[in-house]
């Protein structure tokens, strides 16, 4: 068979694919801040998660899912480039509980508990709130400088089981993420 020939199979594998794809699928952070408290910053973030249809089916078939929040704090400078002064990366696996009728929430590291949830949309509508994560001492971001900071989220491929990983790298319904949300911070 040519090249000619294998074309017309090429993209109908690749329609096939992307088929179903939602143009409003994917994250989106409406709001982020840097707050400090006590001997700590902490990120608060308003995160509107809309998993594709493949991607809930595979959490309602006990296929755990892994979130990735990447932040980037960075100090102002005029005329060189910015001075990264912090940058963290947190990670969360959502699970569905088939026996007990739970989605569940467990981040990975210190910051958050572990939570149950009675439906998906319960779990969505909290995991949108992100509240109090720590992120750095206080003495990491000294008072009277000017910072950049920048936010994204994704859904990691990577941590997807061994066997549903080629199809999620070739398929659009998993590849999840936000565009970065930039702000400046109050020192």
């Amino acid at each position: 068979m040519t090249l000619r020939h294998r074309l017309p199979w090429f993209a109908l594998l690749l329609c096939t694919l992307t088929a179903g794809v939602d143009a409003a699928e994917g994250f989106r952070i409406a709001r982020a801040e840097l707050v400090k408290q006590a001997s700590d910053w902490v990120l608060n973030a308003d995160i509107d998660y809309r998993f594709s249809d493949v991607a809930i089916d595979a959490l309602r078939n006990g296929v755990p899912l892994t979130l990735e929040w990447r932040l980037v704090v960075a100090r102002d400078r005029p005329w060189i480039w910015d001075d990264t002064v912090i940058e963290v990366r947190r990670r969360a696996r959502v699970s569905y509980r088939s026996l007990a009728k739970l989605f569940q929430f467990v981040p990975e590291g210190a910051g958050l508990a572990p939570r149950n949830f009675a439906s998906l949309n319960a779990l969505l509508e909290n995991l949108g709130s992100l509240r109090g994560l720590p992120v750095a001492k206080a003495a990491q971001l000294p008072d009277g400088e000017r910072y950049r900071a920048r936010l994204a989220v994704s859904l990691d491929i990577e941590a997807l089981p061994l066997p549903l990983r080629p199809i999620a790298y070739l398929s659009a319904g998993w590849r999840l993420s936000s565009p970065w949300y930039r702000w400046t911070p109050a020192s």
